[in-house]
């Protein structure tokens, strides 16, 4: 599995940025929830091909709904957008055959399973942030009161 750039600058203005900028933030929003990790110890679902790993699926169905991609067949110029991989840390973007293979084989088991894994992310993120006293440090607090 390819690794996410370490030392990427991002420069963001009105004249070069488009809608595909965000995903790159998007990806480190779900590095910092450790999505990945969490949907390979939660999701059992034994295929045949497993080029694609099951965290790898849900995400490569996942991006094009965040992008506003309409369609699976529109999200196929990922597939040759290095760019776009070197962010996300794909290695490569499944084809749209390959993600509606994947969608209309899954047993129902499998979306038990996602149901399942829904309601314990939406738990989980219903009881985050942990109760926080501050988010200033006390030191930077009393540079302000001074």
């Amino acid at each position: 599995m390819r690794r996410s750039p370490r030392n990427l600058q991002i420069a963001c203005n009105h004249t070069g940025l488009t809608h595909f900028g965000g995903a790159y933030f998007f990806h480190e929003f779900l590095q910092v929830l450790q999505l990945r990790h969490f949907l390979a110890q939660n999701l059992h679902y034994s295929r045949r091909n497993r080029r694609y790993s099951l965290s790898q699926m849900i995400l490569a169905l996942v991006y094009p709904l965040v992008l506003g991609l309409d369609r699976l067949e529109t999200a196929s110029f990922l597939r040759s957008n290095g760019t776009f991989q070197y962010l996300t840390g794909l290695e490569s973007f499944p084809d749209p055959q390959t993600l509606r293979r994947f969608l209309l084989q899954a047993p129902d088991s499998f979306l038990q399973q996602m149901h399942r894994m829904n309601d314990r992310l939406l738990q989980n993120f219903i009881h985050l942030p942990e109760h926080r006293s501050r988010l200033i440090p006390m030191a930077s607090c009393a540079k302000l009161t001074d």
